[in-house]
């Protein structure tokens, strides 16, 4: 008769449960279709002006319509991006009504320089823009090729230069062909892509390392690309060369990543586990957001080229770019 007790106080135990997770996942799934009912916060972690504060303002509209509801755009510069991604991780709910717009590679940078997080401390929802490094030269260079540059810096150990941010994919573009190659070529630092630029024109420098669009935008008829570190070409410049294809004409067996400046929106890392339902609803807002035609056709105003990767591939290709940079973590110190 015991026996027979403990399975009924079993049976009733188990069907209390099974209704008090019934009652949770309605709870949930009326929750995710009220939601947002507040105010969502874009959190920039960089100052208003940059590349990543356009486009996030230019971005909070569209997807206020998207979401019905006010999205709104916050700066919070310092640190090269950490002061902002730390105050995101340690102080803002995870319930999805904070996101980062946010920087790549600064982000990794400060990964790092032990700025205070990790890179498994966030998920992804998705890139929205990619801007291949390429290498460049002035339009009157000797050098007309990617094949000509490089043979130029062997046969002239040391005496060829090239300008560059420290810490930055215009340092380590250069050094993964270099060291690859065993080449020696001097690197010249500068404050940011304008003077590398000014410099490169003005005959201080042989050659620089710089995201295409931008690159293009700035300089594009001074200025001559001679290979971009893509793995596809570039949609908008389709006869420059890929650095791999280069190499490989050249008789090299190598094969460097493709490495892009990138602005990617990211979460803290609870969010998609405590709130599945709120996770898809705002992945699918932002992917219509950012592959809408007036998003699309802001960023060709704005030399952009807008592009939506979805998480999984998004996380794919930012996780990979991230053991490149750890492999170069010493030019970050």
């Amino acid at each position: 008769m015991k026996k027979f007790w403990s399975v009924i106080a079993a049976v009733w135990l188990s069907i209390i449960l099974a209704a008090c997770g019934s009652n949770e996942t309605a709870s949930d799934n009326a929750e995710a279709s009220d939601w947002p009912n507040e105010e969502i916060t874009m959190v920039v972690p960089y100052s208003s002006g940059g590349s990543a504060d356009r486009q996030a303002r230019a971005l909070a509209p569209i997807l206020e319509k998207e979401l019905g509801t006010s999205v709104v755009v916050e700066n919070r510069e310092g640190g090269g991006g950490a002061s902002g991604t730390n105050t995101h991780k340690n102080g803002d709910p995870a319930d999805g009504t904070h996101i980062v717009y946010q920087s790549h590679p600064h982000f990794e940078a400060g990964i790092v320089r032990e700025a205070g997080y990790e890179f498994e401390d966030f998920d992804i929802l998705g890139i929205t823009h990619s801007s291949p490094i390429t290498i460049w030269v002035d339009k009157d260079s000797e050098y007309q090729t990617m094949e000509d540059l490089l043979k130029g810096i062997e046969e002239n150990p040391g005496k060829l230069s090239y300008a560059m941010i420290s810490g930055s994919w215009s340092d380590i573009a250069v050094k993964m062909v270099t060291d690859k190659l065993d080449m020696d070529v001097r690197a010249v630092p500068y404050d940011g892509g304008g003077p590398m630029r000014t410099a490169l024109m003005g005959g201080e420098v042989d050659f620089i390392a710089s995201d295409i669009e931008g690159t293009m935008a700035g300089a594009g008829e001074d200025l001559r690309p001679l290979a971009v570190y893509s793995e596809e070409p570039y949609e908008h410049a389709s006869d420059v060369p890929l650095i791999n294809e280069v190499l490989a004409d050249m008789g090299h067996d190598i094969n460097l990543p493709a490495v892009s400046n990138r602005r990617f929106i990211q979460v803290k890392k609870e969010f998609q586990e405590d709130h599945t339902e709120r996770w898809d609803k705002l992945e699918a807002a932002i992917e219509k957001a950012v592959t809408s035609e007036e998003f699309k056709e802001w960023g060709k105003n704005q030399d952009m080229y807008l592009k939506w990767v979805p998480s999984d591939q998004a996380t794919e290709k930012l996780s990979e770019t991230v053991e490149v940079i750890y492999e170069y973590k010493d030019l970050f110190q």
